[in-house]
């Protein structure tokens, strides 16, 4: 009987030292490629949360409330607006006096309006304007009462890329904006126009956005829209006898927001009958309770509008 020459077990060996090394080599192929899927994952969930757009407000709350609401409805508001904007894929940051304040031209813009006898709550109104004009890179900024329709976060990055400044309400500053030298720009032409015999019904930042539109061109502002894409008030039909009123998802789908403000809260409870229904809700109660209705409008439109 011949015995196994040994030149054949050595060529066993290595052909299993061959596979063994093979195989091997295809773990760490795999292994790393696992690595950089999980890597390239990571990046992807960090770049999209870098995706979502922030819509700011302004709100500094004054102690007892005002304007026909206690501070807690207040607060129940801006809580309804956060949970609102986050829900339709943005961030939202809240700003406030003290924002307003690192501008550097706070102290002057103040003296002019205290100058022209603005209201307390009129002044307020103007710190917005410097405290967005104060952000690095500008952005968006909605008043408070004002909710998403079909404005999400993906449709806000799209229009940020627009350059200057930007009204969605015309001269209403519900719905705005800017990049950060174009916020600047308003900024200096409203501290500039401020005075004590300024002809217009009552200094607001609403009745001076409209005056500068009405005496410079939009070129000189730096205005690259300006538009009425907000509805004001509650996008609803009248319902019939006994009934609440509806969604009206056509008039709803119109819009990219809807601005509750005080006007139109009562308005749309008094004449056109379009406020939302709430359980023990009065005349008197119809800015106190805007939180809440704003709350029954979205989850409205989710459940009747959005397929």
């Amino acid at each position: 009987m011949d015995l196994p020459r040994k030149d054949s077990r050595s060529s066993r060996y290595n052909l299993l030292y061959s596979f063994g090394s093979f195989c091997l080599v295809l773990f760490i192929v795999d292994y790393i490629s696992l690595r950089v899927s999980i890597a390239g994952h990571l990046r992807d969930d960090t770049a999209v949360a870098a995706l979502r757009p922030v819509m700011h407000t302004f709100f500094e709350p004054v102690e007892g409330g005002c304007c026909g609401m206690s501070e807690q409805a207040h607060e129940d508001l801006v809580n309804a607006w956060k949970n609102a904007w986050q829900s339709y894929g943005w961030d939202t940051k809240v700003l406030n006096e003290a924002d307003a304040k690192r501008h550097p031209d706070f102290d002057q813009f103040q003296e002019k309006l205290i100058a022209a006898d603005v209201n307390e709550y009129d002044r307020r109104c103007f710190w917005r304007w410097l405290a967005m004009a104060n952000q690095e890179d500008g952005g968006w900024i909605s008043d408070y009462d004002n909710f998403p329709l079909t404005l999400k976060g993906a449709m806000g990055l799209e229009l940020a890329q627009l350059p200057g400044f930007k009204s969605w309400q015309l001269w209403v500053p519900s719905l705005l904006h800017a990049d950060r030298e174009s916020w600047n720009k308003i900024v200096m032409l409203m501290m500039n126009t401020i005075s004590p015999d300024l002809d217009v019904k009552t200094i607001s930042d609403m009745q001076l956005l409209l005056y500068l539109h009405n005496h410079l061109s939009e070129q000189e502002m730096g205005v690259s829209v300006w538009k009425n894409e907000v509805y004001s008030g509650f996008p609803y039909a009248r319902g019939g006898e006994g009934k609440g009123p509806k969604i009206d998802c056509i008039l709803a789908q119109s819009y990219l927001t809807a601005h509750l403000s005080h006007r139109d809260s009562h308005e749309a409870f008094e004449v056109s009958h379009t406020y939302p229904r709430i359980e023990g809700m009065t005349e008197s109660l119809h800015a106190e309770k805007r939180g809440e209705a704003a709350h029954i409008m979205l989850r409205d439109y989710r459940e009747k509008c959005v397929e």
